[in-house]
């Protein structure tokens, strides 16, 4: 099954990725499958990106060059678009694009499935979201809250999670305490979690993601039914974005 037809997604959806443990790598998959399946895509971040990332789209548009004709002769030629902010010199990162400009993207591309990597994780595959973030453009009409099933059974510390003091409020767990499908499942479905910001018209589907590093899917399954205990999350994907068939598992109530 493609990522994209797990999700539910239609040729214009608005898709904001929230989390840790694998939002990037989704963002570029789903950009992919859009346009093997003959539409068009615009990724990009309201927070900010790495060179490496940006190296992965056929094209990008700095925000500062980014209008109407721009964006739409790009998507002709190459069908997949990045639009990024300004780029810092010494390091190559992208600040992530205004709410503003992406409300212009949206009008200017209505057809266009546009996502959006909404928050940042510093790399860890766990995290909860800082006063500031997620920046979730009103437009969204699917967030996926994801999360890293390689956290499970790590220690809530800052080696292993983004901001663990925060899911330590938000979970009720110590810090230092081994991170359980418990916490993963408090943290994700929590209104200031990964549900945090996210549209009222919006589905929610929350991923699981590297669950073919697991000894066994347990801790997976365990998470994805308390994740369902929540009625405004519609499914829990298992997945393994960097695999050729990304879609392990559909979870449903």
């Amino acid at each position: 099954m493609k990522l994209a037809d797990a999700l539910g997604m239609t040729g214009d959806d608005v898709v904001a990725l929230v989390g840790g443990g694998g939002k990037t790598t989704a963002m570029f998959r789903l950009a992919r499958e859009v346009v093997e399946r003959g539409g068009s895509a615009i990724t990009t971040t309201t927070t900010r990106i790495f060179a490496a990332q940006i190296a992965l789209a056929p094209a990008s548009v700095p925000a500062a060059d980014a209008t109407h004709e721009s964006v739409l002769a790009a998507l002709a030629a190459h069908h997949h678009v990045l639009i990024i902010g300004a780029t810092n010199p010494k390091d190559g990162k992208a600040d992530g694009i205004s709410l503003e400009l992406f409300r212009h993207l949206r009008a200017w591309c209505p057809g266009v499935c546009m996502l959006n990597e909404a928050d940042g994780s510093r790399m860890r595959p766990f995290k909860a979201p800082a006063a500031h973030e997620p920046v979730i453009p009103a437009e969204t009409t699917l967030v996926v809250p994801v999360v890293g099933a390689d956290v499970f059974g790590k220690i809530l510390d800052a080696d292993h999670v983004h901001r663990p003091e925060l899911v330590s409020a938000l979970s009720g767990a110590p810090l230092g305490a081994p991170i359980t499908p418990e916490i993963v499942a408090r943290v994700l479905a929590h209104p200031e979690g990964g549900r945090k910001g996210v549209p009222l018209s919006a589905r929610v589907v929350a991923m699981i993601n590297k669950v073919e590093g697991l000894p066994d899917r347990a801790p997976a399954h365990e998470t994805a039914e308390r994740l369902l205990r929540e009625p405004t999350i519609h499914s829990v994907l298992l997945t393994m974005l960097r695999g050729e068939d990304p879609v392990l598992e559909v979870c449903k109530r």
